[in-house]
This record gives C-alpha cells, structure tokens and sequence, in this order.
C-alpha cells in the first residue's frame, strides 16, 4: 500500500473507495487504508483490531497475515507472532461482528466530513436494513444537512421497529415536524393528531416545555431553530436572539412565549461575535418559505440586534405583525458600537423602505446610540410604524417593561392584535434600569450627588445588578471617594467573582488613592483565575506608568 504523508489524505482515499465502490463488505484495501490511518494517527490498538477483523474476512489472504506480522514486530506487541495463526483460526470459528464501519465513522466524525458520514451509514444499511442504532445515526444525520424528504422513509421504517412508547412519542413528533418544513401539511397533522390522541398522558411528561425542536437552517454560523408545541397552535413568533445570546441557551423570549399558544422559528448564532451578515433576508425566507402557509397568524419579535432582524429579516414574511425593541446591529459602520462597528457588514446600510406595515418599535429616546439610528434610518423605512417611546429605559428595553410590570402585557397584546398603551410614567419607580440609566444621564452631566443618589436607588430594587454596582463604585471614583469605591467594589467582587470589570475598577481605585503597586497586586491574582485580555492590558499599562 502506497504510504501518505498524513492522516487527512488517507481519509480522503478512505472516503473515495468505500463511497465509489459501495463496499457492503470492506474489501482488503479499504481494511488496509484504515488500519494505516489508525496506525498514523497513533492509535495503535484499533489499528491492529481492523487487520485481526481483515484476516477474519480473508483468512487465505498472505498480504494481510505479512501486513499483521510486520506490525506486531514494529509496535513490539508481545505474544503477537506466536498467537497470530492459533488467533485467525479462532475468528474463523467464533466470528464476531463487524467493527470495519463504526471505526471508519469514527474517522469521519472526527475529521467533520458529515457528509461523508452520512453517505457511509447508507452503504452500511443496506446490509443491516432493520437495525435501529444505525437508522437513529441516518435520520441525525440526515436532518443535519436538512435533508428532509430524504429523512421521511428512514422514519417510517423505524417506527414500525420502536417499540418504547416514548422514543415513538418523539418519533412521531419529529416526523410530523419534518412533512410541515417540507411542506407536507396534511401528512404532519396526521403525526401530530396520533401523538394527541394515542399518547395523550404522555406528551406533557416528556416534553416540560411543551415544544419539540427541529433545526432547519444552518450554515456553520447562523441556524434557524424550530420549535413546536405539543398542542395544536396555527401561529408562530420568528424570534431573533439579543447581542449577549448564543444557540447554546434558550432562544429570545422562551420562557414567556412557551406560555403563549404559539410555535417559534427562531434566529440562532454560534459565537457572540455573529452580527448575522452571513445571512441575507433571502436565506432567511428561504429556510422557512414552506412552514409559513401553514400558520393563519405570524409575528416576528426581537431586541437589540434581534430588533434589527425582527425588522430586516422577519418584514420578508407575508402577514407578518412585528415587535421590535431598541433595533440596532452593532457592526453597523455608521450606527454601531465603537467596540463592534469595525466587523465586516455585508447587509444594505439601510433597510428597504416598507409601507405596507406597521411594525411596532418601543424604544428610549433619550439613548445615544438607538435614537439616531432609529430616527435617521428605521422611521425612513418604515414610515407608518408604531413609535412607543420610554424616556430613560436605555437599550434594555425589555429589562425596563418587566421591571414595570409592562413586559407580559405588552407582548400578550401584540399577539392578540390588540394596540398598545402609553403607561404611566410614575411607573418606572418599579425600575432599577430606569434609576441607572439617568443615573448615567447624571454622571454624563456632572450630577455627580444626582448619580450616586440615582445608582444606590437602582441597587436598592435590584441588589445584585452588576452594572448599578459598577455604576455606584465609578460616581465614587469621580467624587475622589476611594475608600468607598474600595469597600464597595470588595462586595461586588463577592457577588460577582468572575466579573473582570470589578477588578479593574478596584484596581483605578487603588490608582487613584496613590497605590499602584497594591493596583497591580490585585490585577496579577484575578488573571490568574480570570485570563482576561482587558486586565493584561492593564497590568501592561501600569508597568509603563512606574
């Protein structure tokens, strides 16, 4: 056999021969190629099983006994020689079953060649048709690469095989989700009506949330992620995940919209360094063209960077009621962040000029971002959108509503087509959110006794908001204070102990008081724990300050 310089050529020929071939029993090549790739890849004991498996196959073969002779000598594997022909003799008589396929799997798994994968799985089945492990493997894969049509028969075959009740429940659910996204409407009521009826006890005990999840779109960075109540519903919110959310946790809005009677088809990103520009509104509408007709009512509802997509992405869904707050996309370069606006944008600078809705926008006037952007841009293109301002509430617009009690209503109203009220003002006593942000307002302006004063209500409401301490400890620190910024930032560290933002304000206290030795102390025992590329650069910037 020709050797490769590496393991990853060695896949790829693995790949080839076995997919091209369409090798139900490996031939003594393919056993050969992959014993190498184990070999190569220091993973001595499987290789050696995929040779001892190779002479189980062909026993008369002398390149395989000389190949297995020559590797016991060469990885010193005592007692290999001498048990080599009284151990192929024994295979003969108690053959065992085939291990080729799941180490060639491994391979491709491993390497991320999913779709190599998956091509590997179809080969092995045809020699084991009815085996449920490996037809589980092929509908995950399968629905990965959102190869749903595809998916439908292996679902068919092993439900007639399954017999636990509750791996049928979610066979049943998932298959009916998989007719609806390939637009098989009367065929996906058909799974959903039978899990209703035949595991009616069942359904709310294996699902808590009330929703089974599909994804169906995913390109790496962004996915689209289905989810479907256990209780029939023909509505659906497209939720669009907020700047600090990443697809590991919940989607935007989850714990309120479960208890809504309505599906979600909801925007997902990676990293936290996703702005979406990997995704274009025809991608997006592409993704779930087919569920939509199924739907009588639809809405798309988002914050921050999902405000932004509510408008730029869910406005591409005919019928579509949408509620965006404080919309904004940080990598904007003209409206982003300082931090983020140097991220590549590839979406338009502005959104298609809309006049056939009326998307409702709740946003804070008064905030320095959202309001140019908001008056420069959204209300251009989308001149007969609802405007509902709350002075104060900042960019966090939902923390304010639920602090006033305004969150659920709001959104329950939205659903319901209902108009939304002007609120009294006196409500945002409720709010921590409100006190910090004019608070911030305060300290923007010198108001410095107005500030702290603003901060320490805003802790009183909410003890433990790490950004009303942050605030309080940097109003002391304004004052000149530092004994107090000090004793309080010792207690936010208490609360928060993974927090760099508290050590680097303990240290600016210490650096303010006159001690910058006992500064750079603090900073050098949180990197310790905490590796955070803010306090080397301020360790850096204090060694260049003595």
């Amino acid at each position: 056999m020709k050797k490769l310089s590496h393991t990853k050529d060695l896949a790829e020929q693995l790949a080839n021969q076995v997919i091209q071939q369409k090798e139900n029993i490996p031939n003594k090549e393919s056993y050969l190629l992959l014993a190498k790739y184990y070999e190569e890849a220091e993973e001595t004991t499987n290789a050696m099983v995929i040779l001892q498996e190779a002479l189980q196959e062909y026993p008369m073969s002398m390149t395989l006994h000389h190949v297995l002779w020559t590797f016991y000598a060469k990885h010193h594997i005592q007692n290999g020689r001498s048990r080599h022909i009284p151990r192929t003799i024994k295979k003969l008589f108690d053959k065992k079953p085939n291990q080729f396929f799941e180490l060639l799997q491994r391979v491709f798994l491993k390497n991320h060649q999913y779709e190599v994968s998956l091509a590997l799985l179809k080969i092995e089945l045809q020699t084991k048709p009815h085996q449920i492990d490996l037809l589980y493997k092929i509908i995950q894969q399968s629905l990965k690469f959102c190869h749903f049509e595809e998916a439908i028969p292996y679902f068919e075959t092993l439900k007639a095989l399954e017999k636990d009740d509750k791996k049928l429940v979610k066979l049943h659910m998932k298959l009916g989700m998989v007719h609806m996204v390939a637009g098989h409407f009367e065929e996906a009521e058909k799974q959903f009506l039978y899990c209703r009826e035949r595991y009616a006890d069942l359904l709310p005990e294996i699902y808590k949330d009330n929703y089974e999840k599909l994804v169906i779109f995913n390109n790496g960075e962004s996915s689209i992620e289905f989810y479907k109540s256990i209780y029939p519903t023909k509505k659906f919110v497209a939720t669009f995940d907020a700047i600090d959310k990443t697809e590991t946790g919940k989607p935007f809005a989850y714990k309120l919209l479960k208890k809504q009677d309505v599906d979600l088809i909801s925007l997902r990103r990676r990293t936290l360094n996703n702005y979406h520009q990997d995704i274009t509104r025809e991608d997006y509408y592409q993704a779930i063209e087919k569920l939509v007709p199924y739907y009588d009512k639809r809405f798309a509802y988002g914050t921050s960077l999902g405000g932004y997509n509510a408008l730029f992405l869910g406005s591409t869904i005919p019928d579509c009621k949408i509620l965006s707050m404080a919309p904004r996309n940080p990598a904007h370069p003209i409206y982003g962040t300082k931090e983020r606006k140097y991220n590549k944008f590839l979406h338009p600078l502005s959104h298609p000029v809309n006049t056939e809705i009326q998307p409702i926008i709740c946003y804070d006037p008064k905030e320095r971002i959202d309001q140019p952007y908001i008056s420069k841009e959204i209300k251009h293109s989308y001149p007969n959108g609802i405007y509902k301002e709350f002075d104060y509430a900042g960019h966090r617009v939902p923390t304010y509503l639920r602090e006033i009690g305004a969150l659920k209503e709001i959104v329950t109203l939205f659903l319901n087509g209902k108009p939304i009220p002007d609120y009294d003002r006196r409500l945002h006593r409720k709010s921590a959110e409100y006190h910090r942000v004019l608070g911030l307002h305060c300290r923007r302006h010198n108001k410095l006794r107005w500030a702290l004063d603003l901060a320490n209500r805003s802790i009183e409401l909410a003890p433990k908001y790490d950004r009303s301490l942050a605030l309080r400890i940097e109003v002391l620190q304004k004052l000149g204070r530092y004994d107090e910024a000090i004793h309080y930032t010792d207690e936010a560290i208490e609360i928060h102990p993974d927090l760099a933002r508290f050590y680097l304000l303990l240290a600016d206290s210490y650096v303010g008081k006159g001690d910058p030795t006992k500064a750079k102390k603090v900073l050098e025992s949180a990197n310790k724990k905490l590796k955070s590329k803010k306090i080397r650069e301020k360790i850096a910037q204090l060694k260049i300050q003595d």
